[in-house]
């Protein structure tokens, strides 16, 4: 392949658009930047070797069990808010140590969060079995509200 041809490609995959929609950075978005006289001096093994040390130095996004993002829209303005839950894959330990208080606070949230969905979990399988009673006209308790309704 031509260097010019080359070069046009990786401008192609580097192109910049919004923030969800940019890809992740691979060795060619960042291989644009390199002097096209520089470029065209590098022969193929040369170019290779360049993506391979690039490819282990741009870092891995490491997988989320919960990777919860969505957006509120209020009159004023828009938030979105996100929600990640994974392991800690930090090489060196946190800077700053982390109080007693700021610990059990990050308990809490986590038992509020937790709580909160099994809760909103339970209840729409509790409606939906309800919904699907009354469908089939099931009813549980005949004659217990005798009086109402008629």
């Amino acid at each position: 392949m031509p260097i010019k041809a080359y070069f046009q490609q990786l401008r192609q995959l580097s192109m910049p658009g919004t923030p969800a929609q940019r890809p992740l950075p691979t060795p060619a978005t960042y291989l644009t930047q390199i002097d096209p006289a520089v470029g065209a001096s590098l022969n193929p093994q040369q170019w290779a070797e360049l993506e391979r040390v690039m490819d282990l130095a741009i870092p891995k996004p490491a997988p989320k069990l919960v990777d919860l993002r969505f957006e509120v829209d209020l009159l004023i303005s828009r938030y979105f808010i996100v929600l990640m839950v994974g392991k800690d894959r930090r090489r060196s330990p946190r800077n700053r140590p982390v109080s007693r208080l700021t610990q059990f606070g990050n308990w809490m949230a986590a038992v509020v969060l937790l709580l909160g969905f099994n809760l909103a979990l339970s209840t729409s399988v509790l409606m939906a079995a309800y919904l699907i009673k009354s469908a089939l006209g099931i009813d549980l308790l005949p004659g217990h509200f005798r009086g109402f309704g008629s």
